[in-house]
């Protein structure tokens, strides 16, 4: 790992030596992510944390546990003999050299936050509420909304070279590092790569390079495998914090960002980008993006999770800042809704890109609303069935030749139907599928489809299904076959389906 990036930030990697002896201190006075996640009431899904008179309370009882709680998650001052029994038999020095605890008033204070995250330990900035500070520009958050949505939304194959851009703490670079031969992670912000770097220290990892520049220009010239990004994408008036605000007009920067990733892709490779635009009308949510993907030789599936109106964005990322001084909040509002009128904005979006770089003729694009719910565990086998069912489906010359094709329902699903009580016997009165890994989609079958999805075993094709069935029921096959088309169709929109082999080898 290179470290020749500007001294700025508490760490000094230079002295920054083997940390797994921290991590072991941690774990064995029960400082896992659950524990921690109760103790404070931390939120994933919304980043929220209960207040710090509450996690004081939760903390005043002498123990290793609650003393790492106040040194570690809430920047309290703690005595030196209260941090030695915490550490255990770990020797606190090195930690001093590193930068991460320093002397202070009445004992020792750490310099960041330290939180367990999906086998990770990942330093961040204290939040504001529990020191009692202000954020600086340049303040690092931690793991929230949008860094879990992009980490099951990204791809994950063995191998290559991933860009992390806008790194920030740099939980997506470490992420990627575990299956990445090599990862560059990039942040305009010298003091979120000095985070990124620790932590990459903190969590034994090597492969990950750190730049620092804007945007693409500290990896022009360079090819990945794998790009992800969650930029400072928030669309507001000014450059206040650089984690958040894009500092150029408008939805400019995710628009950047999202053209930059097409163009940095080696042939197959994946990118996956969060972003906000915005849009004028509920119907034309789809038009910004689909302009930014024209001719960028990349298959793209743009999801919208979300839209609101302007008063709504503005009062989500005000609301935090100065949501306890009504005259400071009301001000902030006005300059920022003043702002969107002025660049004509009516509502704004945000969502997912996922773009995978293809040499093609002609290349699709998928936009659509995210359906209800969030992903719960990496999209990552997901996201490439999608991917493989919409070239398939591209590819067809008519929708009819379905029928030639064999496919395998995934086991990531579950069927549950809806029964009524009729005659003194249970009828069906609907089916849906429900993936239960990865993005939430349902599909609705009837019991005709259901009978030929049963029969998806990768050698029969759809054809021959739909017609054992009507033969077997005495139905006219012209009348299902559009039905079934059309169903089949959907399910492998969705996932549910994978292709088998080839109808031409099946009698």
């Amino acid at each position: 790992m290179n470290d020749s990036l500007p001294d700025t930030g508490p760490f000094r990697f230079d002295r920054c030596d083997d940390l797994s002896s921290l991590r072991r201190a941690l774990e064995d006075a029960g400082y896992t992510q659950s524990a921690v996640a109760a103790t404070v009431g931390m939120d994933a899904a919304s980043g929220k944390l209960c207040e710090p008179e509450v996690a004081l309370r939760r903390t005043a009882a002498a123990s290793p546990y609650n003393t790492l709680i106040r040194l570690f998650l809430m920047g309290q001052s703690v005595s030196e003999d209260a941090v030695r029994a915490a550490l255990a038999l770990m020797d606190p020095r090195p930690l001093f050299e590193a930068g991460l605890l320093t002397r202070a008033a009445g004992g020792i204070k750490a310099q960041a936050a330290l939180l367990p995250f999906e086998g990770l330990l990942l330093a961040r900035d204290f939040w504001p509420e529990f020191i009692g500070e202000p954020c600086p520009g340049d303040y690092v958050p931690g793991v929230g909304p949008a860094s879990l949505a992009l980490a099951n939304l990204t791809v994950r194959s063995a191998g290559g070279t991933a860009l992390d851009l806008g790194t920030g703490l740099g939980v997506q670079a470490l992420m990627a590092a575990a299956h990445a031969a090599r990862v560059i992670a990039t942040d305009s912000n010298p003091r979120a790569l000095n985070f990124t770097g620790f932590n990459a220290r903190l969590n034994g990892l090597s492969n990950i390079e750190l730049r620092h520049g804007s945007l693409y220009e500290p990896v022009q010239g360079g090819r990945f495998d794998l790009i992800v990004s969650n930029p400072p994408f928030v669309i507001s008036p000014r450059l206040q914090y650089q984690y958040r605000d894009g500092g150029l007009e408008g939805d400019l920067l995710s628009e950047r960002v999202v053209r930059g990733a097409a163009a940095l892709l080696r042939e197959g490779g994946f990118a996956t980008i969060l972003c906000n635009w915005h849009h004028r009308t509920e119907n034309d949510w789809a038009d910004r993006p689909s302009a930014w993907l024209a001719g960028s030789c990349c298959d793209a599936w743009v999801i919208c999770s979300d839209t609101k109106d302007p008063l709504a964005y503005a009062s989500g990322w005000l609301a935090y800042e100065h949501g306890r001084n009504p005259d400071q909040y009301s001000r902030a509002l006005d300059e920022w809704l003043s702002y969107y009128e002025n660049l004509g904005i009516g509502l704004i979006s945000f969502g997912a890109f996922i773009l995978r770089r293809r040499t093609a003729a002609d290349n699709w694009l998928r936009a659509e609303r995210a359906p209800d719910g969030q992903a719960n565990t990496s999209c990552s086998e997901q996201i490439q069935r999608i991917f493989a069912a919409q070239d398939l489906l591209e590819g067809l010359a008519a929708e009819e030749n379905l029928l030639d094709k064999a496919f395998v329902l995934t086991a990531d699903h579950q069927l549950e139907h809806v029964l009524q009580a009729e005659r003194g016997q249970w009828v069906v009165q609907s089916a849906q599928l429900r993936q239960t890994n990865g993005i939430p989609f349902i599909g609705n079958v009837d019991r005709l489809v259901s009978t030929v999805l049963a029969g998806c075993d990768g050698r029969r094709t759809v054809g021959r299904l739909v017609k054992d069935l009507a033969a077997g029921l005495k139905l006219d096959v012209g009348q299902i076959t559009p039905g079934c088309i059309a169903v089949m169709r959907k399910l492998l929109e969705t996932g549910f389906l994978l292709e088998g082999r080839s109808a031409a080898t099946v009698k």
